[in-house]
């Protein structure tokens, strides 16, 4: 059970952190004269959701190495 908590933090916390940094960092830095070129729309887009999967798989991994030592 603690895992699934700690998986569900990890998705979270990747979320925000996805959503900080694709939208509000990336995207104001790619956008050109109003718009944004194909490519970035897509990496923009899927960004956080990757991030939020990176952040739960980390989690668990760190939680399971924490846990291990002691």
């Amino acid at each position: 059970m603690r895992t699934l908590g700690v998986a569900i933090l990890g998705l979270f916390a990747g979320l925000a952190v996805g959503f900080v940094l694709f939208s509000e960092v990336l995207a104001r830095l790619v956008v050109s004269n109003g718009t944004i070129q194909a490519p970035w729309t897509f990496i923009i887009g899927f960004g956080p959701q990757v991030l939020a999967v990176v952040g739960a798989v980390a989690a668990v991994l760190i939680d399971n190495a924490r846990r291990s030592k002691s």
